[in-house]
């Protein structure tokens, strides 16, 4: 019997469960330091879980310090000293890399209940400041050669006026603060058009939940987007290998052991 299918996964929270009963399988030594996790595709068929749960849960736990990524080793258990030492993964990412995650752990917890305000609260004679942007980037979506920095700006304009429909100015106030934090995502290389297009697609599904009123249904899809958005630029935010790693790095060109952000 495999130690994963332990897992109780039922209830509410699937991602907060998941990531409490791995952390406890760790600290009880069931997952010892430096094994390697299965990977996301094999968790959810392992435990029945979805995409989103999964990730939520190993995000979760790399924020804790119980787990490390590193490039093409996928996630391993880090050592209890390490974890000890720097408390969380923040202990070995840069000022830059820590203020991403801080701000995407920020808009996790704040963005799905404003989508869900704003379905609730909407005014329809509103509604025409989420389309716009909305309407306009799907529109840029068509342009050649692709304008990113023009649909960076509708990206902005979007998530701004939800915050702006739920009628509260401090709500407002506060996305466009993380608006400003999260500029370092914005590299060009990270914003593929692959990237762009399910951006937009979120968007439209995020506001077509607006329009209906359902306000889970906008949560639910705002939660899903940014899940989506903190996997296209793990890139920025995972941390530089060891030192040692460095050092037995291939020197002939070889680029099987670099970390080189994959397109997203």
């Amino acid at each position: 019997m495999s130690v994963w299918s332990g897992i109780d996964i039922t209830g509410e929270s699937i991602p907060e469960r998941l990531s409490a009963q791995i952390a406890a399988m760790i600290d009880s030594g069931r997952v010892p330091p430096g094994a390697h996790l299965p990977s996301e595709r094999a968790l959810m068929t392992l435990l029945g879980a979805s995409r989103i749960s999964v990730r939520q849960a190993l995000q979760d736990l790399e924020l804790r310090g119980y787990l490390i990524r590193r490039p093409r080793s996928g996630r391993i258990v880090a050592p209890p000293g390490e974890r000890e030492r720097d408390g969380s993964i923040f202990g070995v990412m840069t000022q830059d890399q820590r203020a991403i995650r801080e701000v995407m752990d920020l808009r996790s917890v704040v963005e799905p209940p404003i989508a869900e305000r704003a379905a609730m609260r909407h005014r329809v004679a509103q509604l025409h400041l989420l389309r716009d942007p909305l309407e306009a980037a799907e529109a840029a979506l068509l342009v050649r050669p692709m304008e990113r920095d023009t649909l960076q700006r509708y990206d902005v304009l979007f998530h701004l006026a939800i915050a702006k429909v739920t009628y509260n100015p401090m709500l407002e106030r506060l996305i466009a603060e993380t608006d400003a934090w999260m500029a370092p995502t914005r590299q060009v290389a990270f914003q593929t058009e692959r990237r762009m297009r399910e951006s937009v697609a979120a968007h439209r599904r995020i506001y077509d939940a607006i329009a209906r009123r359902d306000a889970a249904g906008a949560g639910a899809a705002m939660h899903d987007h940014l899940t989506d958005v903190l996997a296209a630029i793990e890139p920025l935010t995972a941390p530089a290998p060891a030192a040692s790693t460095i050092r037995n790095a291939p020197a002939n060109g070889d680029d099987h052991g670099s970390a080189r952000p994959a397109p997203t």
